[in-house]
């Protein structure tokens, strides 16, 4: 079996590209001229495409024809200042439009496409599954870029592309360079305050979404969505079991959301006056004001999807960032 594979550089993708790999698949990973592939580079049977999936042409030069299967994982996810946060359209929905066209011309097997839990509408429905409706009221530009990649996704589905949808929940894990191994960094750095945000979610593990992702292209049907998430937790029960591993002082209580809105619109506006980089965006205060839950009963059953812990997917991260002195 042959895969192509984008975002094999991040950190889910490296997840993905590895899982592959112990599955004796056979792997071109599309990379950028400034990627990191140290990790990928361990693999058995790995070639790498240089290019990018905002890049039409480099995709049509890099995705073979008639390949096996087309693992879209690549989106904007990280945090980002606020004044570049309308660039997740270019990557997430103009970059997903490429890749479907490219999958299109090229006749490829199926395609495994990683979207969100958050293109679900997480505020009728809790938990969420996978016949809840569509999110059509929120504009973050993460939540409302991903839902337009989506749409872009249900067209290649439309026009004959055989593909499966994966709705993570909030990852956790190794190679986290640009998400929540934030937390341990401001954990280990010291919090101003003892407070954490009042919302929560589900929460999953890298290295088991990645594997649910391999195992949806075996058992998966053509059109099908599965939820990825696992256990239900507050960000206050997230801060303290990291505050733990690193036995460190950890928050005490959860803010209000009114007080926690205006604390972190008083912190992000004073840090931009004074030209420093904020703690929050807006984009971070709205999502870590939410409380998102959701349903892994369909990917139990039919993926033989397990979750982790919220310790080992935490310890995973923290040895990982131990090992690469993100963390001395």
């Amino acid at each position: 079996m042959k895969a192509f594979v984008t975002g094999g550089t991040g950190f889910l993708g490296t997840h993905l590209v590895k899982a592959l790999d112990r599955q004796g698949w056979e792997i071109i990973a599309l990379h950028r001229k400034t990627s990191d592939l140290t990790e990928l580079k361990k693999c058995q049977k790995i070639e790498f495409a240089l290019g990018d999936i905002t890049d039409l042409e480099s995709l049509k030069r890099g995705i073979p024809q008639n390949v096996d299967a087309v693992f879209h994982v690549a989106g904007s996810v990280g945090h980002l200042p606020h004044h570049l946060e309308n660039s997740r359209y270019l990557i997430n929905q103009t970059g997903t439009r490429n890749v479907i066209e490219t999958c299109k011309e090229k006749s490829i097997g199926r395609l495994i496409y990683t979207s969100t839990v958050l293109t679900y509408d997480f505020h009728k429905y809790r938990p969420l599954t996978e016949s809840a409706e569509r999110n059509l009221w929120c504009k973050d530009p993460y939540i409302h870029s991903k839902r337009l990649a989506d749409e872009e996704v249900d067209k290649g589905l439309s026009s004959g592309l055989d593909v499966v949808y994966l709705h993570p929940s909030a990852v956790f894990g190794s190679y986290d360079k640009d998400t929540w191994s934030k937390m341990f960094l401001e954990i280990k750095r010291g919090l101003p305050l003892p407070f954490a945000p009042p919302g929560g979610g589900s929460v999953c593990h890298a290295l088991k979404v990645a594997e649910a992702h391999v195992t949806a292209f075996h058992r998966g049907n053509k059109g099908q969505h599965f939820i990825l998430g696992g256990p239900d937790v507050t960000w206050l029960q997230v801060s303290q079991e990291i505050a733990r591993i690193l036995n460190a002082p950890g928050p005490r209580w959860r803010l209000p959301t009114a007080l926690f809105k205006a604390y972190g619109w008083s912190e992000f506006l004073i840090s931009s006056a004074l030209r420093r980089n904020p703690m929050l965006t807006p984009h971070t205060i709205d999502i870590l004001t939410e409380t998102i839950y959701s349903d892994s009963a369909l990917a139990a059953k039919e993926l033989d999807y397990k979750s982790s812990t919220l310790r080992e997917m935490l310890e995973d991260c923290h040895q990982w960032m131990l090992k690469t002195k993100m963390l001395s």
